[in-house]
């Protein structure tokens, strides 16, 4: 078994190796969320987009479907021109992992982290979160740490309402969402 400093090590490689070094965009000194800190991997060649990730998330195991243990961490995907010191988005971010892990339930495939304010039809204006799988890590979403355990990535795709209403209906696919979150300065109010 491995302790939380490994765990957190761990996946602290995984994250550098797939996606370049992070920086720490958001910390809530005072702990009240969890997990506490948000790191960014800046855009590079192949990759022309900020991807933020937790790190610690996989320190709380989660029940599956059948009452096995799972482990997470998660990502988003923020354009290229998005800057740290704009941070709404890590806060949202931040905020939707915190809601999922006090669930204490693994995240289903396909969950989504609903947006309170007011949307309509047609607009590009990210109505909630949908949570799954994550694209962006491809075959490396699923890790196995040096003790064994399995840990999932799984990523925050943006939903408008017409994207979720289709999910309502059991009629989105996942692969059709955007990776990159553009429009999130107008998302979660």
């Amino acid at each position: 078994m491995m302790t939380p400093s490994e765990l957190r090590a761990a996946m602290a490689a995984h994250f550098e190796r797939h996606l370049g070094r992070g920086q720490l965009v958001l910390r809530d000194v005072r702990r009240l969320t969890f997990p506490a800190r948000v790191y960014g991997a800046l855009p590079c060649e192949g990759r022309p987009h900020w991807v933020l990730h937790t790190l610690g998330a996989s320190l709380l195991p989660m029940a599956g479907r059948k009452g096995e243990e799972r482990r997470f961490e998660f990502v988003m995907s923020l354009p290229e021109d998005w800057i740290p010191s704009e941070r709404w988005p890590a806060y949202m971010f931040q905020r939707a992992s915190t809601a999922i892990l006090a669930r204490s339930l693994a995240p289903d495939a396909g969950g989504v982290v609903s947006n309170s304010a007011e949307a309509v039809h047609g607009s590009p204006r990210a109505f909630g979160l949908l949570v799954a799988p994550s694209r962006q890590l491809g075959e490396h979403a699923t890790f196995r740490t040096p003790s064994g355990g399995l840990v999932e990535v799984y990523a925050m795709y943006p939903l408008t309402l017409d994207d979720w209403e289709l999910h309502q209906m059991g009629r989105l696919h996942t692969a059709t969402l955007p990776e990159v979150i553009e429009q999130w300065r107008d998302m979660l109010r």
